[in-house]
């Protein structure tokens, strides 16, 4: 009788047990990360005699957590690039929306300044025609400094959103790191059973890591885990947890993420990737930074040429041209870690040529470097850095002063905030210079062929720009001017007088002369007018490849294809995801309906098992009844 109660009585204890652990799972159904868990029973072994070996009933070897090792890190991994690109996709599309709006991009504003310039070219002496020009050109520059400014808002909210993402990071560090502790407690003491609702907050702790960013994990053997970020930096190492934090980059430009281990920072801004904080980076270096650039180069760009060639015409005044726009510069900033006392000036040398990069200058102890702050790639310098001699690189001049020290940098930013400095420069319509300065024609009595064309200033400075000069042909094929010099004539070939240029074509005679003499700021000219108008179609951005149109387009569109691909990888690594959960969930998640029939089953079993020691029990009394009769 006493095996059988014992073995009624390891049955009864062993569902129970089983009773448990299916109740368990039924709870957390509904659980965040709860793994569903099953009892592993396993049969006690009897005596054996020479005529059987009959069991001692049952034990419950182990509670089991249904899972996979793999599907979990895939998870973590996935749950890292979507969080990534959802967050970039976020930005991206609200840059996208910015340049492209239609009441807000640069499109507009464009072609209503192109077409006030017309407007001027074709009624040079109308206020109404000079106040729209000066009206779109206000429009023009406010839109600029608009969007800079939402762009620079975007950047701010990414920074205060990398700071929220770090502030989690480190409370799920410290999480982890005290739960490692404990799982490790609790497996020493279940003399390696394991912790099993334990590690599941483990694996949700992992999940809201990987969210937050990129993490790789290795495991020990007392169960914690160790999670590195960016290079293999350690973030949690068994039971102490290190930190990140956020602090202005060398250049005091922009936030650099830090991990600190005890008194030791190390920068992982360009090594870190996934999650919130891997989107925000790429963020702020894909989509926030070249669209700041570009919109900086078109600003710089419009601003130069705009500006060279109104100073070649003359306002109702009677005056040289001034700016039209003010002209933005570049930035450069020095890192916090330089040593000399050198300075460094940078001006735009070739609008042209400005590229959208940003770049270091470096100065190794005998020479100075410039390199792409993004690439690393070196950038040829010509000059000396001098005010006599510039350094010259990509469409910028850098003038160094003071002494510099081995190791010193500056970082220079060409059109980063250009679009923020740009603004009108006039406010009296008169002062705009439709007209050429100087005035040019063929003297009475002509016999030859020839004619003259309109004059171009060459250099606004030359003092004798406004003094009038004659160019007499001295045979069908020299010239002279203001009676000195013989040169040789080509029709329609350049012919340089003060500062200006003036194209004769045709055949002239012997004794013809034609004059330049200065304009008068009312003449009703519109020769400085057409000029400007014809800024629209020339291809002044990029070398020489790119109208103010074609330019801007390429900025809208770069932008918006980063918004539509960011867009098709979200779709795409949402359905990853999605099926990583459900394979996950397949595996590891609660079935009410398999827990309801296990309910059922080991319910069956433990009533089963109280029969047999009920039974038990009746044998036992019926065998003292028979002894004691």
């Amino acid at each position: 009788m006493s095996d059988m109660l014992n073995i009624g009585s390891s049955a009864l204890l062993a569902y129970r047990t089983a009773l448990n652990v299916v109740s368990q799972n039924i709870a957390n159904a509904n659980t965040t990360g709860y793994s569903r868990q099953r009892v592993d029973l396993q049969s006690v072994p009897g005596a054996t005699s020479p005529n059987a070996s009959v069991g001692n009933g049952v034990t419950v070897q182990t509670v089991q957590r249904l899972g996979d090792g793999f599907l979990q890190q895939q998870l973590v991994a996935d749950d890292s690039s979507y969080n990534r690109i959802n967050t970039f996709q976020t930005y991206a599309a609200q840059a996208d929306s910015l340049l492209s709006a239609a009441h807000a991009g640069l499109s507009a504003p464009l072609q209503q300044f192109a077409t006030a310039l017309n407007g001027l070219a074709s009624d040079p002496s109308s206020s109404a025609a000079r106040q729209t020009l000066l009206s779109s050109a206000q429009s023009l520059s406010g839109t600029f400094n608009s969007l800079q400014q939402q762009l620079s808002g975007l950047e701010d909210q990414s920074n205060s959103d990398l700071s929220t993402a770090v502030g989690q990071i480190n409370t799920y560090a410290s999480q982890l790191a005290t739960l490692n502790g404990l799982i490790s407690q609790a497996t020493a003491q279940g003399n390696g059973q394991q912790p099993n609702d334990l590690l599941d907050q483990r694996d949700q702790l992992l999940r809201n890591l990987g969210s937050a960013v990129g993490i790789s994990t290795t495991s020990n053997a007392d169960g914690s885990v160790n999670v590195f970020v960016g290079n293999g930096q350690a973030l949690v190492l068994g039971n102490t947890a290190n930190s990140m934090s956020l602090q202005p980059d060398v250049y005091g430009q922009s936030q650099d993420l830090v991990l600190n281990s005890g008194s030791t920072k190390t920068v992982v801004t360009n090594a870190v990737s996934g999650g919130n904080v891997g989107g925000l980076l790429d963020v702020r270096r894909e989509v926030l930074d070249p669209a700041m650039n570009q919109l900086g180069q078109l600003a710089t760009a419009m601003a130069s040429a705009v500006n060279a060639q109104h100073a070649q015409g003359m306002d109702q005044y009677g005056q040289l041209g001034g700016a039209l726009f003010t002209q933005p510069l570049p930035q450069v900033s020095a890192a916090s870690s330089n040593s000399g006392s050198a300075s460094v000036a940078a001006s735009v040398s070739d609008a042209s040529a400005l590229g959208t990069s940003d770049y270091v200058l470096k100065f190794d102890g005998s020479q100075w470097s410039l390199s792409d702050r993004s690439s690393g790639a070196t950038v040829p310098m010509t000059g000396a850095g001098t005010s006599a001699s510039p350094f010259k690189a990509a469409g910028v001049s850098l003038v160094v002063s003071g002494s510099a020290a081995a190791g010193d940098r500056y970082l220079v930013q060409p059109t980063h905030s250009a679009a923020a400095q740009i603004g009108t420069a006039i406010t009296d319509v008169r002062r705009i210079a439709a007209a050429s300065p100087v005035q040019t024609k063929a003297v009475a009595g002509n016999s030859g062929s020839g004619t003259i064309g309109s004059a171009s200033v060459l250099d606004a400075s030359n003092s004798a720009l406004l003094s009038t000069a004659t160019i007499q042909f001295t045979s069908a094929s020299t010239y002279s001017v203001n009676g000195a010099g013989s040169y040789a004539y080509v029709s329609g070939g350049d012919i340089d007088v003060n500062g200006l240029r003036v194209q004769i074509s045709g055949v002239p005679a012997n004794g013809d002369s034609f004059t330049l003499s200065a304009n008068s700021g009312s003449s009703g000219d519109n020769s400085n007018a057409k000029a400007l108008a014809a800024l629209g179609n020339a291809k002044l951005l990029n070398g020489g490849t790119d109208t103010f149109s074609t330019a801007n387009a390429s900025l809208v569109s770069q932008t918006g294809a980063a918004a539509a691909s960011a867009q098709s990888q979200l779709t795409a690594q949402g359905a990853i995801r999605d099926q990583a959960q459900t394979s996950r969930d397949s595996m590891a998640g609660v079935n009410l309906d398999e827990e309801a029939a296990d309910m059922m089953r080991f319910q069956q079993a433990y009533q089963a098992a109280a029969q047999v020691i009920a039974t038990s029990n009746t044998l036992f009394q019926s065998l003292l009844s028979a002894v004691h009769g």
